[in-house]
Parts: structure tokens; sequence; C-alpha cells
């Protein structure tokens, strides 16, 4: 199935393109399960998508969205094909984008969304001033772009860590350049978060069995300690710089876990 819109679009765009759509078809009762196997990403990708707030663009820009989105609805309405296409105008040229587009990709984005989820009273809590992310490298990551975080960090709302938008690649420069870091020396590394840095973590971490060496501030640059690197890095802070611990591992379990084990050491786990 075509679908033909009339504007010009890119990353950002699509993933605005399928949160209108979600939206419009949630109006007529569909649930997650439904939305997310019509636009091929996972139930909780989904309710993301619903969550998020659309921002108005520049016209003609914006109609066409709008267009696009009622279009793609009315198509995943008479039958929620299974696959479907747009044909999009990039520089004047046609191109045409064949989605769900399935693999790693899709996959690190719902893995990040769904540890987000399970995080999210346990993140609100040992939230940075700053604020916390989560970010997730795909398994070849080389460049800030290779690397999925929630764009505009996760507030603390009500209790619960919140995006602002569904997680996407290149949100976090600061935590992808730690980890591309930590990759130098560690390949299999492909998970991190931010944390707040006190006293109370400070003494929390022995009590939760989680290693802890000092990343080396040079401005507004961080440096790997020399020496084997534990699971927990703590930046001091510096005049303008909030002082920040950072888990890391092989997956978003591994850093899910130390999280959870951080949280019941500190006593912030109910």
């Amino acid at each position: 199935m075509i679908i033909m819109i009339p504007t010009e679009l890119n990353g950002n765009l699509l993933k605005e393109l399928r949160g209108r759509t979600c939206r419009l078809l949630a109006r007529e009762k569909w649930t997650q399960v439904q939305l997310g196997r019509a636009l091929g990403v996972s139930q909780v990708m989904a309710g993301n998508y619903l969550a998020s707030i659309s921002t108005p663009l520049p016209e003609p820009t914006e109609s066409d969205l709008q267009q696009a989105a009622h279009r793609l609805a009315e198509a995943l309405r008479d039958g929620a094909p299974r696959e479907w296409a747009l044909a999009l105008l990039l520089d004047g040229e046609p191109l045409t984008v064949r989605l769900p587009s399935g693999g790693e990709r899709e996959a690190v984005l719902a893995n990040l969304a769904q540890a987000r989820k399970r995080l999210s009273q346990l993140l609100a809590r040992l939230s940075p001033e700053v604020r916390c992310n989560l970010a997730f490298a795909l398994r070849d990551a080389k460049a800030v772009d290779a690397i999925a975080a929630f764009p505009g960090r996760l507030t603390p709302v009500s209790g619960e860590a919140r995006p602002l938008a569904p997680p996407e690649f290149g949100a976090s420069h600061h935590l992808a350049k730690l980890l591309l870091l930590l990759r130098q020396r560690m390949p299999a590394r492909r998970a991190i978060v931010n944390l707040r840095w006190d006293a109370v973590i400070e003494d929390a971490l022995p009590r939760a069995g989680i290693r802890l060496a000092k990343l080396v501030r040079k401005g507004d640059r961080l440096e790997l300690p020399g020496g084997g690197l534990a699971p927990a890095l703590v930046d001091e802070g510096s005049v303008g710089w909030e002082p920040a611990l950072y888990l890391h591992g092989d997956s978003l379990e591994e850093v899910a876990t130390q999280v959870e084990a951080l949280a019941v050491a500190a006593e912030l786990a109910t």
C-alpha cells in the first residue's frame, strides 16, 4: 500500500506522523496493542506516542502532516495492513519509505521505552536537578546518532520520570559521548543512565554492591579514569556543572538491576 504525502518529511516528522495517527485512531477506541501492531511498534511505544504532545509546525508542513496522518489512519482503519509505505519528497526527489522498518533500531527504541516504564518511579526519586536520561546504543554504535535516548530528558512529575517525547536516536549528546568513550575500552557497553550524586547515594553504593570510580573533568569534557572501570562512575562536578552518578552496563537489564539495587540500599524504593 502506498500513501502519497504532499510534503517534505524527515525522521523527526515521521515520528510526529506516527504520534498523530495514534491519537486519531485512539479516539475510535483502538487499544495500544492494536496501534502497535498496525504501526509496527511495541505496545509501550504506542503508549508513548499517545502521551506525546504535538508541536504546531510552520505551514504548509503543518497542514500536509495533518493530512498525511488522516490518510494513514484511514488506510489502517480499512484493514490495518501489515506493511505500508510512504512516498516522500526529500529535496525535491521522490523517496519511498517502507514501515514498519523492524530490525535493531526499532528494538532499541522499544526496549528503551520499556526500561523507562520499569524504572519510572525510581528515576524520579534519583533524578538530579538537571533531570535524568536513559540511553541505549546499537550493537555497532560508533557515533552519537547510533545511540537512542529521550529528547529533553525525563522529568519527575507526580512521582514518575516522564518523557517529553518517545525515545529517538541522537537525542542525548552528553550521555552518548560518555557511552562512546566507555565503548572504546569496553565495546560491549550499550546502556547508561545519569542519576543524582549526594551523600545518601555515596553511602548506599557499597551496600548495593556497586563499585565506584571517579571520572576526570577537564572543563566541559569528561575523561575516564585509568585502570579498570567500575560499573558506577561519578563526576564530582565543578563551577556550572552539577555532580552526577552514571551507571552503565552491557544491557538495559543490567543497568535497571543496578538502579533498583541502589534505590533499595538508599531506602528510596517502596
